[in-house]
């Protein structure tokens, strides 16, 4: 393998977990006084078309804003609920040095990588940025288009700038919004999968520890 292969990543119970399951958005719209029904009502009515990606986090970051949240409280909450998963840190740096190109195509936040992956290990990253003003206060922030069925874009578009075959992209995720990107990698692997379609839509499963990625035969040749 070299630099002529990409692997991107999800990141939500991908390469961060919880210990309940939960991602950062429903861990932060807790604790910014929203609630897991509303959160369900929220993405139902994406799904339905009702609103768009966009709208569904100008709904979520708008009210952390109205509020008052602070950059320091979300910190508190990303660092404190969320961790890495087994051997992620681990393996990302273990594929870096034989020679892969990085990328992370994900609905997360920004500022959960700045968190937790502090040595940036991407060479790509497609995710939702906010951004704070010099109180901290929140500023401003901007949804990605490449989350849901975005994601599969966003890994064509990669390939295309980084004159990488599609043929040579392995595609790592665990969700039902990860499955038009799996769909078009060369190389599609489901870590910890949450729905039995993403398992379907893999070429093979890894559970418990992400450095089991670094043995598979799809990796190694």
């Amino acid at each position: 393998m070299s630099s002529s292969h990409l692997f991107a990543f999800d990141v939500d119970g991908t390469l961060i977990s919880s210990r309940d399951g939960r991602v950062v958005w429903q861990l932060l719209n807790q604790r910014f006084g929203s609630d897991p029904q509303h959160d369900g009502q929220l993405f139902q009515a994406y799904l339905a078309r009702q609103i768009t990606y966009a709208e569904w986090v100008d709904l979520d970051v708008g009210r952390w804003a109205r509020v008052g949240a602070t950059r320091d409280q979300l910190v508190q909450v990303i660092r404190d609920q969320l961790f890495p998963v087994p051997g992620a840190v681990e393996t990302l740096r273990a594929l870096r040095q034989r020679g892969f190109r990085l990328a992370v195509i994900s609905g997360t936040l920004d500022l959960t990588l700045q968190i937790h992956f502090p040595v940036d290990p991407f060479d790509e990253v497609f995710t939702n940025r906010i951004w704070f003003d010099d109180a901290g206060r929140i500023a401003g922030w901007e949804a990605t288009p490449y989350d849901m069925e975005g994601k599969a874009e966003a890994l064509e578009q990669l390939a295309r700038r980084l004159e990488i075959p599609l043929a040579n992209t392995i595609y790592v995720g665990d969700n039902i919004n990860d499955l038009q990107a799996m769909g078009r990698a060369g190389v599609a692997i489901a870590f910890e999968p949450k729905h039995p379609s993403v398992s379907e839509a893999a070429c093979t499963t890894v559970q418990g520890d992400l450095r089991q990625l670094l043995d598979l035969p799809q990796i190694r040749t």
